[in-house]
């Protein structure tokens, strides 16, 4: 089953606007609202740090069915796991069914200002997978046993026969631990992935996988998802494949181009594993390096609703269960009535 939904951007937009953007987009038809994050935004200019938990609970309240999903959460630093677990386990009490988890390992401009050195990215996946061994624990759903991969020989847990958890890994401690307030219905998890022992975590350890992957690189990620599940003997097609596309819209082409700009540090070379957590850093960097051909790239520009259809059938043609889409257009509220009127009946309707 494909599924299309919208992201909202914690960096770009107030809490209050994204509220009414959300209540727009469920009144439009989408169904499931995929957010960041964060503690600094990708930009100074114009930037926000809006808390995203506090702003799914507000959220959920205002609107009737929509479901949201972190996009995502990092348990490597300034969350602790077994916090992460606590907070969501009780957002799914509060809207059963409605609730979803995306971690990953993470950003320095999220972790860094709060006092935490910036690892290899080898560390924060090895530090990624223990934080859902965790999670999994105290939600009382954990897939795997202690010898079921390679990736477990470096922790040892256990659950006694009320519930407390015991965890012991390299880099994460809990001790007799147990949820007072479990989640209500068996929460989604995923992880967001790039680098081969990533996916391979993903694929393991949750239920799909998030990646900025584009159609023509998907093959060569998917192949290493799908055998790695099939390592644990897990169904590929039981999995979701999570996309979140960058799309701006306006009928002047030179306005949906400029709305771009606010994500031109996301292009900086390696930039999800920069160590830079300055956003005044990141930006002047983006604007040194970054091309306006390179930007243009990077974002799915149309001066038309409808020319969005294709490339995202590209996106569904390629594997992908799942897409968000993630718009930085000039005026969003028109952007989410066009594209309600316009593209999402196309795809409801095949």
């Amino acid at each position: 089953m494909t599924e299309i939904g919208y992201w909202a951007s914690q960096e770009q937009y107030s809490m209050q606007q994204l509220i009414d953007f959300v209540k727009e987009a469920e009144k439009g038809g989408f169904e499931a609202t995929l957010t960041s994050d964060h503690f600094h935004p990708w930009s100074h200019t114009n930037g926000r740090g809006n808390f995203t938990w506090v702003w799914i609970s507000a959220v959920a309240e205002r609107t009737r069915k929509m479901k949201f999903l972190t996009g995502v959460t990092a348990g490597v630093y300034r969350y602790n796991p077994g916090i992460i677990a606590q907070a969501f386990a009780s957002l799914d009490v509060l809207y059963p069914g409605r609730i979803g988890l995306g971690v990953g390992s993470g950003e320095a401009m999220n972790e860094v200002p709060l006092g935490f050195d910036w690892p290899s990215a080898e560390i924060r996946v090895e530090r990624t997978i223990e934080a859902i061994q965790i999670i999994n624990n105290l939600w009382n759903r954990n897939r795997t046993s202690n010898n079921d991969s390679e990736e477990n020989n470096t922790y040892e847990a256990s659950i006694d026969d009320d519930g407390f958890v015991t965890f012991k890994g390299k880099y994460f401690k809990i001790k007799n631990a147990k949820l007072y307030t479990p989640p209500a219905t068996n929460i989604p998890l995923y992880m967001a992935a790039s680098g081969p022992q990533a996916i391979k975590a993903a694929a393991k350890f949750t239920d799909g996988l998030i990646t900025t992957s584009k159609p023509d690189q998907a093959g060569e990620v998917f192949d290493i998802f799908d055998s790695a599940a099939q390592e644990v003997n897990k169904d590929p097609d039981s999995l979701q494949k999570i996309a979140k596309p960058k799309v701006s819209y306006s009928e002047d082409y030179d306005k949906a181009f400029k709305a771009c700009e606010f994500w031109r540090t996301t292009q900086i070379d390696d930039a999800f594993n920069t160590n830079i957590s300055d956003p005044r850093i990141l930006e002047q960097k983006a604007q040194q390096e970054v091309s306006d051909d390179e930007q243009k790239k990077s974002t799915i520009i149309v001066t038309s609703i409808e020319d969005l259809i294709t490339p995202i059938e590209k996106y569904f043609h390629a594997g992908f269960t799942q897409i968000y889409v993630h718009s930085t257009s000039p005026d969003e509220v028109e952007f989410i009535r066009l594209f309600s009127k316009r593209v999402l009946p196309y795809f409801r309707d095949r």
